[in-house]
């Protein structure tokens, strides 16, 4: 799984290792984001290999989700530096452009 903070909703993707296992979605970064993210676990990535989610660091923009991601799947937790998010965008090709999408597939090379 992979997450691209933002201030008011958060990018995330779901995949396993063939690809996405749902479409990207933008989640409200509220107790409530927190819960749909949790159904979609329960659903969607039951029955797989251990979880790793993968957060872009991003000042205090990450910290409650990572906080509580790690609280209900402890040692699942992955944080990278923007830097690092850069980096592997610049591997896929699109480095120079910016969106949470490319943001979430290079975070998704990385767990």
């Amino acid at each position: 799984m992979a997450i691209d903070p933002g201030k008011v909703m958060n990018r995330v993707w779901v995949c396993d290792g063939q690809g996405l296992v749902t479409e990207p979605s933008s989640m409200p970064v509220s107790r409530a984001g927190i819960g749909d993210l949790e159904s979609t676990v329960t659903s969607q990535v039951a029955g797989h290999d251990a979880l790793v989610i993968a957060i872009e660091a991003t000042g205090s923009l990450h910290r409650a989700w990572a906080s509580e991601l790690e609280r209900l799947h402890p040692g699942s937790v992955r944080l990278f530096a923007p830097s690092e998010t850069k980096a592997a965008r610049t591997q896929l090709g699109s480095g120079r452009f910016k969106t949470d999408d490319r943001d979430c597939a290079a975070l998704t090379g990385r767990a």
